[in-house]
């Protein structure tokens, strides 16, 4: 049974001689290798020693998305489904609101610079640790000749924050 307690959805399923028979869906789970792998219980024939017969059983087996493909018209919302957990200080890029500051000393009787990064640029010193926006904006505020970088987009998001127009060549 579902998680809802309804009954199993079918599945269809592909043997290896191409062969299709169907089964039962019972959860579909994601790999750290990749992809989507699916839990698939399959209605099998099996002796049973004790009365020396034969008696139907169910064999589970973990499936690709190649060998388990889903029946038309059949509804896969109450399978569980467990996604692989985010780690707590790893979020997707696009959840991502935090910067890195590099400070650059100065050289060859060039002043040295602040500037202000996003976390995944490119040009933002690897290792440092992340700041978040308060913590950026307050850089650029008080540090005195503070830059957002222009090449991450860092301008474009910080520089209205700050009170400073966005560059006319972004």
């Amino acid at each position: 049974m579902s998680s809802a307690g309804s009954p199993l959805p079918p599945i269809r399923v592909i043997l290896p001689d191409d062969q299709e028979v169907r089964g039962r869906l019972h959860e579909r789970r994601q790999w750290p290798r990749g992809g989507w792998m699916y839990r698939v219980g399959l209605p099998m024939w099996a002796n049973d020693a004790q009365s020396e017969g034969v008696e139907p059983r169910e064999y589970l087996v973990w499936l690709t998305p190649e060998q388990a493909r889903p029946v038309d018209g059949v509804s896969y919302e109450d399978v569980p489904t467990h996604s692989l957990p985010r780690e707590a200080d790893q979020a997707p890029p696009a959840d991502r609101w935090a910067w890195k500051v590099q400070r650059i000393p100065p050289r060859n009787g060039r002043p040295g610079q602040v500037v202000v990064h996003v976390w995944d640029c490119a040009d933002a010193p690897a290792g440092d640790p992340e700041v978040d926006v308060h913590e950026a904006l307050d850089v650029l505020r008080t540090v005195a000749g503070a830059v957002p970088c222009k090449e991450c987009g860092a301008a474009v998001a910080l520089g209205p924050l700050t009170g400073s127009d966005v560059p006319k060549d972004l």
